[in-house]
């Protein structure tokens, strides 16, 4: 199904009728996820991130640990049946907390001990957006409903999940994902906008990354993010295409990325050959 073909099906819009999308209609729903999380036509999507991670140890406040520049980048493809299919590339290298400069080695502030940084790669990731629901590898975002707050369109999302542990086996591993997306009213109701520009929020809560050197120490990581999409790779800052293109040069590559990468597996795999 192509673009046009999307545009001319869309409900119609508020600035035609005055009133703004039913956001009760599945479709609807659909529809506007699709253009704020990504496109409704064929172009890619990359987004842009800036995290910061702290320590959660269970009692007493979070302790800072670094920042994470996290670059997504998105093939989006619309599909018969009013479905819509996304591939996704996910990296992140990590910084000083609050700062652009790069981190090699991770003086933490927790155990006093200093560790090599293992900078952050995931994908490819395929996911299906249906009316029915998002269908995904890995975790899966549960749409909240949409909420209009003077001339913007809040999508939030949430990802309360547990499965068997991958790389604990006979332990669980817990995912706690939030994402809050907001774009202009005027955008969302427009036919002719396929891709909304967003405001993105996230928080989530993760067990320690092996990397870290965190033993079996109780807690885990919080990250609180904001970001949202920018034109393509060449409009990222340039202090973070450079840092991407040092510590995480695969996201420019994406062509000859074909085989799945997950953080946590790679640096385990990289700790097997050393010496």
């Amino acid at each position: 199904m192509s673009g046009a073909g999307l545009i001319g099906s869309l409900p119609v819009s508020a600035a035609s009728n005055g009133s703004q999308p039913d956001f009760s209609d599945p479709l609807t729903i659909l529809r506007t996820h699709v253009k704020m999380v990504g496109s409704l036509g064929a172009d890619p999507v990359v987004s842009f991130m800036r995290l910061n991670v702290y320590a959660d140890l269970g009692e007493g406040n979070f302790v800072p640990f670094f920042t994470m520049n996290n670059i997504l980048l998105d093939y989006w493809q619309p599909k018969e049946n009013n479905q819509h299919e996304m591939r996704k590339y996910e990296v992140g290298f990590y910084t000083r907390y609050d700062s652009q400069e790069p981190l090699e080695e991770f003086a933490n502030p927790v155990t006093g001990k200093t560790t090599a940084i293992h900078h952050f790669r995931l994908g490819p990731v395929p996911r299906l957006y249906t009316s029915e629901g998002v269908f995904a590898m890995g975790y899966t975002p549960k749409l909240l409903p949409i909420e209009v707050i003077g001339d913007r369109v809040f999508l939030a999302t949430q990802s309360i999940e547990s499965r068997p542990d991958m790389l604990n086996p006979g332990r669980t591993a817990y995912t706690n994902s939030f994402m809050t997306m907001s774009a202009p009213l005027a955008d969302i109701a427009n036919p002719a906008v396929l891709s909304a520009p967003v405001h993105l929020q996230l928080q989530n809560k993760n067990k320690w990354a092996p990397w870290m050197g965190m033993g079996d120490r109780p807690g885990g990581t919080v990250a609180r993010g904001f970001g949202g999409k920018v034109g393509s790779l060449d409009a990222l800052p340039a202090v973070v295409k450079a840092g991407a293109r040092r510590f995480v040069p695969e996201i420019f590559d994406t062509t000859n990325w074909k085989e799945f990468v997950f953080e946590d597996t790679e640096y385990l795999k990289s700790l097997e050959k050393k010496p």
